[in-house]
């Protein structure tokens, strides 16, 4: 497999706390010169999926070859609870969601793809896990489109809490999740692992600087191992959610560590459209930001969001 480019959106630059404008601020600068005619910023379009159904879907999923989708979506018939649906594309389109062959008789959600595209992993409270909702991960082979048998991760990853959004890196060197196992601030916080040969390490927080007070939770990695957006607030959704984004600072080690993350600030307005629950942020292999929220007038449910906002390169 190709390595995976270094890219992280510009939606980062447009995080409210940036530090590294103000540093660059306070840098002595030579006079300034007459300034060149500059072609206006890039605008980024913003636009609901076409295929946001009339019930609430949630974290977008897209395989390396951008031909395959998963979704979570919320009572698609009544009382069905929480289940995953899969749409592929033919001849331009796409195909109408139907539910995934690993769904279980419990609730089942937040999908999201391994780099190579031969992995799935979610959550499900399915008979047989540590507690609540557990993490799992079922294999898939794109050429015969089965999938296999779900497997749960594991206790160093599981606990009798709730385990969601699990998102592996671009290189699959870290599995990034949030908990809300026993110890930290706040309900919901967010935890990485490393990821050597498929076998999960321990993980450990993110620190205090992203685990606060209030619940942290569906994150995504942006284009490296390094940046995230994730969401902050009410979980439960009765005081509303925001996406903001971080990234690790310093060198850092092999081991998947924790340490030197920092928060960039809340994400633009346009994103955090919601005055409710803005969740379940997610990337595409070619760098289109997904997210969920309820920004159209008199919305309640969750409907799938798509910016095209341009990428830059990453610093090495």
């Amino acid at each position: 497999m190709p390595p995976m480019p270094k890219i992280v959106p510009a939606l980062l630059l447009l995080a409210a706390a940036g530090g590294s404008a103000q540093h660059a601020a306070a840098r002595p600068v030579p006079a300034p010169r007459a300034p060149a005619p500059q072609a206006p910023a890039p605008q980024a379009r913003i636009e609901r999926l076409p295929f946001s159904t009339a019930v609430s879907d949630v974290r977008l999923a897209i395989s390396p070859d951008e031909r395959h989708m998963l979704w979570g979506m919320v009572n698609r018939t009544p009382g069905s609870g929480l289940e995953i649906v899969e749409s592929w594309r033919f001849d331009g389109a796409w195909s109408a969601p139907v539910a995934v062959s690993f769904n279980g008789s419990a609730n089942d959600f937040d999908p999201s793809f391994s780099p190579d595209g031969k992995w799935v992993y979610f959550f499900s409270n399915r008979p047989g896990g540590a507690g609540g909702d557990d993490l799992y991960r079922v294999a898939f082979d794109p050429a015969t489109r089965a999938y296999g048998v779900p497997r749960n991760l594991g206790p160093r990853v599981n606990t009798p809490g709730d385990e969601w959004a699990p998102s592996v890196s671009p290189d699959g060197t870290a599995l990034l999740f949030s908990s809300n196992r026993h110890g930290l601030r706040g309900g919901q916080n967010l935890f990485i692992a490393p990821l050597r040969g498929g076998r999960i390490g321990t993980p450990v927080a993110l620190g205090p600087a992203v685990n606060g007070a209030q619940d942290d939770f569906d994150a995504t990695f942006l284009g490296n191992a390094r940046h995230i957006v994730f969401a902050r607030g009410d979980a439960a959704g009765d005081k509303g959610t925001r996406l903001y984004a971080a990234h690790k600072e310093g060198k850092g080690g092999k081991d998947g560590g924790a340490g030197g993350w920092q928060v960039d600030g809340v994400l633009p307005a346009a994103i955090n459209c919601s005055a409710g629950l803005n969740i379940g942020p997610s990337t595409s292999p070619s760098g289109a930001f997904y997210w969920s929220a309820a920004c159209g007038p008199g919305d309640t449910r969750l409907d799938l969001w798509r910016s095209d906002f341009p990428v830059a390169a990453d610093a090495p």
